[in-house]
């Protein structure tokens, strides 16, 4: 790091562009019809901080959670689904 131009530095060179997401891995969909909307729930591994359970409502982002194993975030994830097709937001 001691060899690192600060940020404020003229000669400072931004550091490379980040490498485009990969996917993450589907547990589920479902349709709303009262609601007229899509879910999808998808699990990201953060590494040595766990797995991400991420719900999509048509395609955006609605929530997201960390947890420390696999295990944790599908069963947060069949509550929460279980949440929005009796309607919660």
């Amino acid at each position: 790091m001691a060899d690192q131009e600060p940020f404020y530095s003229p000669n400072y060179r931004l550091p490379p562009p980040r490498t485009k997401p990969r996917p993450g891995e589907f547990l589920f969909e479902f349709w709303v019809e009262s609601k007229r909307a899509h879910y999808r729930c998808e699990l990201r591994s953060v590494g040595e901080w766990g797995v991400e359970a991420q719900f999509f409502k048509n395609g955006d982002l609605l929530i997201a959670q960390r947890f420390d194993t696999k295990a944790l975030a599908v069963q947060w994830a069949v509550v929460e689904r279980e949440h929005f097709e009796k309607g919660g937001e």
